[in-house]
């Protein structure tokens, strides 16, 4: 493994850094409103970066798993709302659609995915099933035009945003089998404005408050044959296959939020005097500030190495789930190392450190919790033994 991304990877990602730059000024009003403005998504399709993962065949510019994830460092560096539904967007929804979708289905959604009118929506989650995402309730009932898809769907991203919701619902004819709790499980492709389908208000959260997250109400929504993503009874394993590599998104995130806590935690430090010098002079802050940039590091390697198993088609299950673990938890240490350097100003809004350490908890959270992401590890372990 190359352990240096290419030179076309290295040149994505500081276009992105050079643009995002840009950002500043609108982020604090943008996080109080609770929404990303829609030009600023327009933006990430005119450069391509809503693209990223779609070949060029299909109009994207067919960039590598690598690139993506130093896209979305560079986008949660700056903004991580703005990265979150990114790589809702383009890693678990563009990425199916290229993956399982027909000629017909990636001519029809890509281009709306891509363009910037607004970010795809995965909807696996219910109120009563996040973890043990087989258990579950929505329901599709064929019928003679279509398809009837009844169920809610819980803190789903990108919601208020989705021309297109990937929607996991069971197939109301499968037979019920203990042995296989996952029978059944279908992915569709719902717009918007199907009949049925309505947004929930959108959820007030701790932090990520620019990127939306609200409930998706399905009350016999209808949908078409060719609203079936794959094939019927096989959305499970579409499902998996997207979380695995959304998992490398939220590492990439991680790495990006925790990157940018050390450099503000080095920029205040600097200036901030105590007892006659800086305090980054003494010994417990700088010894912190060097473990926090060790643990960044040590990250970014982790998600690099899943993402470059992806680009060679080779298994990336479980280093998906080790870079996540890894990444999202040492995201918690470092912000929180960060705001202990800001001191009583780094629970204050005027400084921005406290939004850093309220999105990064969310990062133990999504695409699967900490202990998922263990228990993912542990199988393949036992199954390798």
């Amino acid at each position: 493994m190359n352990l240096l991304p290419s030179r076309t990877d290295r040149e994505l990602a500081m276009a992105v850094r050079s643009w995002a730059m840009g950002l500043d000024a609108r982020i604090a009003s943008a996080e109080d409103a609770g929404t990303l403005p829609q030009d600023v998504v327009r933006e990430l399709g005119d450069l391509g970066v809503l693209g990223m993962t779609v070949p060029e065949a299909d109009g994207g510019l067919g960039a590598s798993a690598v690139a993506f994830a130093l896209v979305l460092e560079e986008l949660a560096y700056r903004w991580p709302s703005l990265a979150v539904g990114v790589s809702v967007n383009s890693g678990i929804v563009a990425g199916s659609l290229v993956r399982y979708g027909t000629v017909a289905q990636r001519a029809r959604w890509l281009p709306a995915l891509m363009d910037g009118r607004g970010l795809g929506a995965f909807a696996l989650t219910e109120p009563s099933s996040g973890s043990d995402a087989a258990s579950l309730r929505a329901t599709a009932v064929r019928d003679a035009d279509g398809w009837r898809i009844t169920g809610r769907k819980q803190f789903i991203t990108n919601a208020r945003y989705a021309p297109l919701f990937i929607v996991l619902a069971r197939d109301a004819a499968a037979m019920a089998d203990p042995a296989r709790p996952h029978a059944g499980i279908t992915a569709f492709l719902v717009p918007a404005d199907a009949p049925g389908a309505t947004v929930g208000p959108a959820e007030a959260k701790t932090g990520l408050q620019a990127s939306d997250t609200s409930a998706l109400v399905l009350e016999d929504a209808r949908v078409g044959d060719d609203a079936v993503l794959g094939e019927v009874g096989k959305g499970f394993a579409i499902a998996m296959a997207g979380l695995d590599g959304g998992r490398i998104g939220i590492a990439a995130q991680s790495v990006g939020i925790a990157g940018a806590a050390i450099d503000r935690a080095v920029a205040y430090g600097r200036g901030r005097m105590q007892f006659g010098r800086s305090i980054l002079e003494f010994e417990m802050p700088r010894f912190a500030l060097a473990t926090a940039r060790t643990e960044v590091d040590a990250a970014r390697l982790l998600a690099h190495r899943a993402a470059w198993l992806r680009d060679q088609g080779r298994p990336f299950t479980r280093e998906a789930s080790i870079a996540k673990l890894y990444a999202s938890e040492a995201a918690q240490r470092v912000t929180y190392a960060a705001v202990q350097v800001f001191g009583g100003y780094g629970f204050m809004r005027e400084y921005g450190i406290e939004r850093y350490a309220r999105d990064a908890r969310a990062t133990t959270l999504y695409e699967g919790t900490s202990e998922v992401q263990r228990m993912v590890i542990a199988r393949s372990l036992l199954t390798a033994a």
